[in-house]
């Protein structure tokens, strides 16, 4: 993954949709790719707005603050560590926190409701499912075949 001082932000311009919008996104500790790969994942989504992104060494509070964002999507390593997101949580109840795995294959949804459901399969629409609340597919285990004696 880049360093973060090797990229070049994303700069996101308001447009008449974004003052539509109902969910407003930041994106924070991103590779350029990745984060490029989740905008145009949401681009298809009128209700959805990205409306800034942060490096993993800025303030991600103050930036929630400044931008009444609903959502954070977040890269990281362990995307299933809902302590990474508490302080961000407890500061912000309403907060959702979807962090993506390194890989961009998958990730969890953190919410102060002290429950993580786990993205099975990382799409544009079970993003858009997540950031909008919508139930999630369940992971199920592989079905063994009956064992017989």
């Amino acid at each position: 993954m880049a360093h973060f001082s090797q990229m070049v932000p994303l700069i996101f311009y308001p447009t008449q949709r974004e003052h539509q919008t109902h969910l407003r996104i930041l994106l924070t500790g991103m590779s350029n790719m990745l984060a490029n790969i989740v905008a145009a994942a949401l681009a298809p989504a009128p209700d959805i707005a990205i409306v800034g992104s942060v490096g993993e060494n800025h303030d991600v509070a103050a930036e929630v603050r400044a931008a009444h964002v609903d959502a954070v999507v977040a890269q990281t390593m362990q995307p299933q560590n809902g302590e990474a997101f508490r302080s961000l949580l407890l500061g912000f109840p309403a907060l959702k926190v979807i962090a993506i795995a390194d890989d961009g294959s998958s990730g969890f949804v953190h919410e102060l409701r002290l429950v993580s459901s786990r993205l099975v399969e990382l799409s544009s629409s079970t993003l858009q499912a997540a950031l909008r609340g919508e139930p999630q597919p369940h992971w199920r285990p592989p079905e063994h075949p009956a064992r017989t004696r």
